[in-house]
């Protein structure tokens, strides 16, 4: 992966930065090169996506693009456990070309290859999030439990909590 992309996976948990650059080195086999878009966020910069697309009573804005459902500490991007990520259209050049189409060849790669890997694909979302992977042993949206580990104890409380379940040993799965 670029230096972007490590640059924004770097704060995100170990499986998750193993198991994303396992699935880029798979599609880097078939000529589709990844690039992480978002990793770790704080609660403003969750807030300001959500602000960026919603009313301030936080309905639903229509004549705005589409970011995302979930306020700070409602997304598993504020605990380092969710990325957004993208292919190139043209391969691993400068600048990147992301392709946003999910039906295109090297998009459809990408989702494969995650999914491989053991991440859960917002793609399968009632609302899809389509560029959106997670750990598939968290809770698809975060709980009061682990906004209040992070109070108290920051991210690594958070990671602790799931330490018994992260499954890293699944066949074809990279090894934490």
């Amino acid at each position: 992966m670029d230096k972007v992309s490590e640059d924004r996976l770097k704060d995100c948990h170990p499986v998750l930065q193993q198991k994303v650059r396992a699935a880029a080195a798979a599609c880097a086999k078939e000529d589709v090169y990844l690039r992480v878009n978002s990793g770790l966020r704080t609660y403003a910069e969750q807030d300001a996506l959500f602000f960026a697309c919603h009313h301030p009573d936080g309905t639903l804005d229509k004549t705005k693009p589409w970011k995302t459902n979930a306020r700070g500490g409602f997304s598993n991007h504020n605990f380092g456990m969710a990325v957004d990520v993208c292919p190139s259209l043209h391969g691993c050049d400068s600048p990147f070309a992301p392709c946003w189409d999910d039906n295109h060849k090297a998009f459809k790669t990408m989702v494969r290859e995650m999914k491989a890997q053991g991440l859960a694909w917002g793609g399968e979302w009632t609302k899809p999030d389509n560029d959106h992977f997670q750990l598939a042993d968290v809770e698809v949206t975060p709980t009061a439990e682990n906004r209040t580990l992070y109070a108290k104890g920051g991210i690594q409380a958070v990671w602790a909590s799931y330490q018994g379940d992260m499954q890293t040993s699944r066949p074809g799965v990279v090894e934490a």
